[in-house]
């Protein structure tokens, strides 16, 4: 028994297979090159991690991909394009401290010179494990940071010299002005008391007034004398005058004394022990009068 042979399959099916056949091995195609350009640009940036010189370069740049032949598709080149276009996603940089005490640990480090804000980024970078295409981020925030730490004495901006920072600029004379130069002020000197004379019109003459020069300071040093013995207006007198006086010469010299004793010990000059008597305090002793 003869048959027919089996009915063809459709041609536009055969068709739109081939088609998606195609398109399959091109995304396979685009795919697999996208891998390989992550690949190498992933080994760039660990090389340059290890590297302490990465940080020398003045930018960062990143190869341009090698162009994919992905024929007659525009849905795989719009694909590819975004990915490549598509920026690098912000970093979370240190907190604001931490890039403080950093800027400082690298000026004391280098004290005695001047470094740019360019340069102090790629250092801050290097110690905090900062990626460097965050570099944009570190820049303006590190310059502000700079400017605060100016007005707390943390470190100095450089005259005439934008984005140029020093620890002291103690370390360049030649750029202070002489006009800003602090002259050492001048001590005033103490005022001079002259002291007073004793009234000669009430005590008669006595060498130990006359060496002493006031009546309080010889009440003083016969206390300290005869201390810890406590004495009255006529011990002192008897000290003060020890040829003895007579008449209204004694009668002066006790009142002058005895008001000289009662004054000293209310402005603390010695010590009352009991009413007429008094003895030398050394705790509130000093040497003028």
């Amino acid at each position: 028994m003869w048959l027919e042979p089996p009915p063809k399959p459709p041609q536009e099916t055969e068709q739109t297979l081939a088609h998606l056949a195609s398109y399959y091995r091109q995304l396979i195609a685009y795919h697999q090159q996208s891998a390989a350009i992550a690949s190498s640009k992933l080994s760039q940036v660990e090389a340059l991690l290890t590297t302490n010189t990465a940080y020398l370069s003045p930018s960062w740049q990143y190869s341009s991909p090698s162009p994919l032949h992905l024929g007659n598709t525009p849905e795989l080149v719009a694909e590819f394009e975004e990915s490549v276009q598509t920026s690098l996603p912000e970093v979370k940089l240190p907190p604001t401290e931490t890039l403080t005490k950093t800027l400082q640990q690298i000026l004391k480090r280098n004290k005695g010179k001047m470094l740019r804000l360019d340069y102090l980024c790629l250092e801050v970078a290097e110690k905090l494990s900062i990626p460097p295409h965050a570099q944009s981020q570190v820049k303006p925030k590190l310059r502000e940071l700079l400017q605060q730490g100016e007005g707390f004495n943390l470190w100095c901006g450089v005259p005439d010299s934008p984005d140029c920072w020093t620890l002291n600029l103690g370390d360049f004379p030649d750029l202070k002005p002489e006009s800003t130069e602090k002259k050492p002020k001048k001590r005033k000197k103490p005022p001079t008391y002259t002291k007073k004379p004793y009234n000669l019109s009430r005590l008669p003459d006595c060498p130990k007034l006359d060496h002493y020069g006031t009546l309080t300071a010889t009440i003083r040093a016969c206390l300290k004398e005869n201390y810890p013995t406590d004495m009255d207006a006529n011990e002192v007198m008897d000290w003060m005058f020890p040829k003895g006086l007579d008449g209204k010469d004694k009668a002066k010299a006790y009142q002058a004394i005895s008001d000289g004793l009662n004054k000293g010990c209310s402005r603390k000059h010695w010590t009352r022990v009991e009413v007429g008597r008094y003895v030398w305090n050394k705790e509130l002793d000093y040497e003028t009068s």
